[in-house]
Formats: C-alpha cells, sequence, structure tokens
C-alpha cells in the first residue's frame, strides 16, 4: 500500500501545531517573576546585634576565665536582650530558634549546682559563635572551623583503615563537639535543609560508634558524602550539579529560542521527507519482503 507524503506532512504540521500551542501556553503563563526582596535590616537592629555581640564576647571571657558568678550575671543581660531585637532579614526562623536556645541552655548550664566547666565552655562557644554569625554575616568566625573538621574527618579515615578503635572514637567525638559548637551558627548563616542533611549523617555516626559491631566500613562509606556536605556550608566548593544554563531574566526569549530549535528541525525532517522517492513511502506487506 502507498502512501501519500501529504500525510506524513499532516503529521509533521500536527507536531508543529502542538509546539505552537506549547509555547502559546508558556508565553501566558511563564510571566516574568517578581524577584522577592528580602527585608534588610535596619539601623537599629544592627546596634542592637552590636551590643548582643559585645554582652556575649564579655560573658564567653568571663566563662573561659573560669569566672562562673559573672558569667552568669552577664549571660542574664545576653537573655534579655536577645528578646528586644527583630530578627527580620538577619536570619531564618530555625536561626533564631537555635539562638535562643542555645542562651537557654547556657543559661541552665551556668546556673546548675552541678556545673561542668566542659558543658560550660562548649555552651559559651556556642553563643559567641552564633552571636558573631549575626553581626558579621560575611565572614562569621565559625568559618575556622573547616580546617578542624578536615582534620577530623581525615583522622577518622586514618584510624578506620588501621582499625585503631580508640583513636576512631576519639577522632568521631572530636567531629561531633566541634560539630556541636557551630551548630547554633549553621542554622543562622546557612539553608536549614542543608545544615539537616549534615544532622542526618552526624547522627548516623554517633549511632553507629555505639554499635557492636564493627563500625569502620559504614562511617568509611558515608565520608564522602560529610565532606560534601561540608564543603557546601563552608562555601569551599561548587557543589551544585551541572545543568544547562538558564536565563532567568529573560524566560520568554528562552522559549522562543527553544521553540525555534524544534520547528526548524521538523522543517528539515519534512523536507528530506519530500525529496526521499519523491515523496512517497512503499509499504511491503510481510509477505512481499
Amino acid at each position: 500500500m502507498l502512501f501519500n507524503r501529504a500525510w506524513k506532512g499532516i503529521g509533521l504540521m500536527l507536531v508543529m501545531l502542538l509546539c505552537i500551542q506549547l509555547l502559546a501556553g508558556c508565553l501566558q503563563t511563564d510571566k516574568p517573576k517578581q524577584e522577592s526582596i528580602e527585608p534588610k535590616p535596619s539601623t537599629e537592629q544592627l546596634e542592637r546585634v552590636d551590643l548582643l555581640n559585645q554582652t556575649v564576647d564579655e560573658m564567653y571571657k568571663k566563662v573561659m576565665q573560669g569566672d562562673i558568678t559573672g558569667g552568669r550575671t552577664v549571660i542574664q543581660q545576653v537573655s534579655d536582650l536577645v528578646t528586644t531585637i527583630r530578627y527580620e532579614g538577619l536570619t531564618t526562623l530555625e536561626g533564631l530558634n537555635a539562638l535562643t536556645e542555645a542562651v537557654a541552655q547556657g543559661k541552665r548550664l551556668l546556673n546548675s549546682t552541678r556545673y561542668s566547666s566542659d558543658e560550660g565552655v562548649v555552651a559559651a562557644a556556642q553563643i559567641r559563635l552564633a552571636a558573631d554569625a549575626l553581626s558579621h554575616p560575611e565572614q562569621p568566625m565559625w568559618l575556622q572551623y573547616y580546617k578542624l573538621l578536615k582534620e577530623d574527618l581525615n583522622g577518622i579515615e586514618q584510624a578506620a583503615k588501621s582499625e585503631k578503635l580508640a583513636d576512631f572514637k576519639k577522632d568521631v567525638g572530636s567531629f561531633e563537639r566541634h560539630i556541636s559548637i557551630i551548630h547554633p551558627s549553621l542554622l543562622i548563616s546557612r539553608d536549614p535543609t542543608d545544615v539537616e542533611k549534615l544532622d542526618s549523617l552526624v547522627t548516623f555516626v554517633a549511632g553507629q560508634i555505639k554499635t557492636e559491631q564493627s563500625p569502620y566500613q559504614p562511617i568509611v562509606n558515608l565520608l564522602p558524602a560529610i565532606h560534601q556536605i561540608i564543603d557546601k556550608l563552608f562555601l569551599k566548593k561548587d557543589t551544585t550539579a551541572f545543568l544547562p544554563v538558564v536565563d532567568d531574566k529573560n524566560p520568554i526569549l528562552w522559549t522562543f529560542v527553544m521553540a525555534s530549535v524544534i520547528m526548524a528541525a521538523l522543517g528539515f525532517a519534512g523536507w528530506r521527507l519530500s525529496k526521499k522517492d519523491n515523496g512517497m513511502v512503499l509499504v511491503r506487506r510481510k509477505e512481499e519482503r
């Protein structure tokens, strides 16, 4: 049976019309997006944050010097200051919660009748770095922990290869401790979703080290993922997957370009079809082949 080239032409026309309809739909629905404008902190906000940072620094120094009574007095001032600041444009809700929780935990530890100097120092460091992250968003002090975390991870890997359990547990403990110190700052400065990914990895490592089975290989298998999320949080490497570059400012232009490419390809295919066998396509029955 012979099919006239008109049938093929009709098929191509239908496809082209479909592309045109899709293009029209894009033009109607793909309106320029209004860029969300995040509120910028006011001068008053910045002044309050600066005062908070100075007060926290005083508290931190007293705790580090062993002046717990003075630390208790100043951390109360810190707690009062935190409630007087508006945080719009400064951090996310998760960051605000992390700050207030760190301050509340610090107060409990410093006022505890069974005060632990180790826990007190960690709490003071958490609050110190968190306040600094608010007052110095472009270059916060917690970025200095990158080298420490990398050394922890390298130590974990080396201890796993040599199967030295004591060193392995020591390096894992050091890694967890360093993460806990900067955790409130991470939530203040970075995307909470990325921080949650890190939390999941750290939780797995902490759980694995407590199992009776050999903890080495499961944790070593996870190290590349931990390195990757650490690099992303510290802005050390481009962890974005390779994707086609799209101009978000001119989505309609890109729609036209893509539609033009599709229609040009279809047009070329139709031209080739019209030249082949004089536009006729011979379809043989199975028994004739």
